[in-house]
């Protein structure tokens, strides 16, 4: 899949940017972001809500963990009024 970002409006959601282009691993996903934000963040528009959708599968080797959201993340989703939505996909080649 890949991780989205969509700029809520009053009863729907739009997409803005693709960050992380037919990647299923979340691990990667969470990095990508984190990255994106680090770059983008300042860019984009004040005043509007946002969700940055991952759309990952498990890997069929996991056995546990998974990827850091560390709080400098958490503060650049805060500072642009980000939520972070895990959207879990079965059945997936990883």
């Amino acid at each position: 899949m890949t991780t989205i970002i969509r700029r809520l409006t009053k009863d729907s959601s739009e997409n803005y940017a693709t960050v992380c282009d037919y990647e299923w691993r979340l691990r990667e996903q969470v990095e990508a972001l984190q990255d994106w934000l680090k770059k983008n963040r300042h860019s984009l528009p004040k005043g509007n809500k946002w969700i940055a959708d991952i759309g990952f599968s498990v890997r069929p080797d996991a056995l546990a963990g998974g990827p850091p959201i560390y709080r400098r993340m958490m503060e650049m989703c805060l500072e642009v009024n980000m939520e972070i939505y895990l959207s879990e996909y079965g059945g997936v080649e990883v």
